[in-house]
């Protein structure tokens, strides 16, 4: 007797599960906004798989030791727009090991970079994620370190301490596209027919 309801119980649960799961409709997206973005290297932004664009030195500002210090470690890929744009998803694609480290920042009115997601030990070709509340913005960048601890290439480490000074060719990354995308409204007919 107690088998049989348990086994009700969960059949319901399942049935009840999948109702709400079919009734929450995918997200449809927008067309890829960063293709009418500008940058430095507009090949990691050009929907062309088969071009790479590389990361670039960070401007310094000479009196501002902190932003002499980020130069030293990091390089950059920004995205600009002379209109401020909303943002939900960002899609990046590398090669492994290009992008195994780096964090996504947007521009604030205050022109402050802000880090909306810090990816490590990225090993996928394409990484993907969606921002639960989309940004607007009129500069979008990833930030990724010239130097990083990696187990996964050849088997051998980055080092990530000692010299300062310039990026070298190997410390800028290779990006293959950057995607940004933002939420549509849903459309009305399938609203309508996930509620009957």
């Amino acid at each position: 007797m107690r088998f049989g309801l348990l086994t009700i119980t969960l059949c319901g649960l399942v049935v009840l599960s999948g109702c709400i799961l079919s009734s929450n409709p995918q997200l449809n997206w927008s067309a890829n906004i960063a293709l009418d973005a500008t940058s430095e290297d507009s090949r990691f932004h050009d929907d062309n798989m088969h071009t790479r664009g590389e990361t670039g030195p960070i401007l310094e500002d000479e009196k501002d030791e902190a932003s002499q210090m980020e130069s030293d470690k990091y390089t950059e890929a920004v995205l600009k727009w002379r209109q401020p744009q909303t943002i939900q998803q960002v899609v990046i694609k590398a090669e492994e090991g290009q992008m195994e480290f780096f964090a996504v920042q947007y521009m604030n009115e205050a022109e402050e970079w802000i880090t909306v997601k810090e990816v490590k030990d990225n090993i996928r070709p394409v990484y993907r994620f969606t921002l639960k509340n989309p940004i607007v913005t009129t500069k979008l960048r990833l930030k990724v370190p010239r130097r990083w601890d990696s187990r996964r290439i050849t088997g051998a480490k980055r080092s990530t301490r000692g010299e300062t000074g310039a990026p070298s060719a190997q410390e800028y990354k290779k990006i293959q596209e950057i995607e940004l995308y933002y939420a549509l409204p849903p459309d009305p007919a399938e609203a309508m027919a996930a509620e009957q």
